[in-house]
């Protein structure tokens, strides 16, 4: 399960590393924005301890950082890639902070061209630009789905073909190894990532799909479904190694500089983190051989545009989950998160 490398670091995270001995590890990123960036320090201390994950899962920004490490990249080529990223214009577009200029465009292109990059504030072809230019620098082209070194899915919503108002054919999407092996990594991440309002929808082979977080934000049941599916071949128990990136654990008011796109990823956290706590209540079942351990990086003070927040962000985040998983309890986020979804439930047992 782990290569022994410093002695003094592991005898650290001993109770945690027991704990996930002999069981199936899976990793689940949820969504969180710009704060996708704290996603690298878990696999940061992923690579340190050693630790094999057997399966990737990611919905919307968990996407973007679970399908590079899924295809190959380490947390060291990961920080190299959004250290790039000086200014939000190289991936949003000219005037990207300025949000009267971005609506004001929007509005104007929703009058004079029926495409769906009319119904969002960024048009979304810089950001796929970058995946797409990060993956070809790295693996030559674009890898597909089936492709990958790690079995991947990333968790989006299909809103139908033809039209975005079509709801008799929406539904959560996975496009994940198995299922869709043609479909390309940088179409499956876009589609994940489009949130709705800020990116248009994302169209693959003949559907719409939107942001993956409307359905399910930390994508713990996916990885659920699938160990359920596999353990009748293979008997081992199930550890689900989730990083939740939420927005929704601080009041409003602590975040500066509210800009509408983070509005709308506040709005989102509040709806997903609702969603996360029924999922850890149906996922995290010791009894029955599933567990989830929940770790939070809680990097709330970094809003889609603030770029130069990047290199502190993924520093805040690595110390933050080393903490969670050092010594005798690296249970406790699963346990507080457990315990809101009783009383949130009403559940008492």
């Amino acid at each position: 399960m782990y290569a022994q490398k410093n002695k003094a670091v592991d005898e650290r995270f001993r109770p945690f590393i027991d704990f996930i001995r002999n069981k199936r590890v899976y990793l689940a990123l949820s969504g969180g924005g710009l704060a996708l960036v704290c996603h690298i320090a878990i696999i940061r201390i992923i690579e340190e301890l050693g630790i094999s994950v057997e399966r990737v899962y990611g919905t919307s920004a968990g996407s973007v950082v679970g399908g590079l490490y899924a295809a190959g990249m380490s947390s060291r080529q990961l920080t190299n890639a959004v250290n790039t990223l000086k200014n939000p214009d190289d991936l949003f577009g000219r005037g990207s902070r300025h949000m009267l200029f971005r609506v004001l465009k929007s509005e104007l292109r929703s009058c004079i061209r029926t495409t769906t990059a009319a119904t969002s504030i960024y048009d979304g072809a810089r950001i796929e630009k970058f995946i797409t230019r990060r993956l070809t620098e790295m693996f030559g082209s674009v890898p597909r789905m089936g492709d990958l070194k790690i079995p991947f899915s990333a968790v989006a919503f299909n809103v139908g073909p033809g039209t975005l108002c079509d709801a008799g054919t929406s539904s959560k999407a996975v496009f994940s190894t198995e299922e869709t092996p043609d479909v390309s990594l940088s179409d499956a991440i876009v589609a994940s990532i489009a949130i709705p309002g800020v990116f248009p929808a994302k169209k693959v082979n003949g559907c719409y799909y939107i942001d993956g977080g409307v359905v399910e934000h930390l994508p713990i049941v996916c990885a659920y479904e699938d160990w359920q599916k596999q353990r009748r071949f293979y008997e081992k128990n199930l550890a689900i190694l989730a990083v939740n990136l939420g927005y929704a654990g601080d009041a409003l008011q602590q975040i500066e500089h509210v800009r509408p796109h983070d509005m709308i990823l506040f709005a989102v956290g509040i709806l997903g983190k609702a969603l996360d706590r029924s999922s850890m209540l149906r996922v995290h079942r010791p009894r029955k051989g599933s567990h989830v351990v929940l770790v939070k990086p809680r990097c709330y003070d970094i809003g889609l545009t603030d770029f130069e927040k990047i290199p502190h962000a993924m520093q805040k985040a690595y110390t933050a989950i080393q903490s969670q998983l050092e010594g005798e309890e690296f249970l406790a986020e699963t346990n507080k998160d457990l315990q809101k979804a009783r009383q949130m439930l009403g559940i008492n047992e």
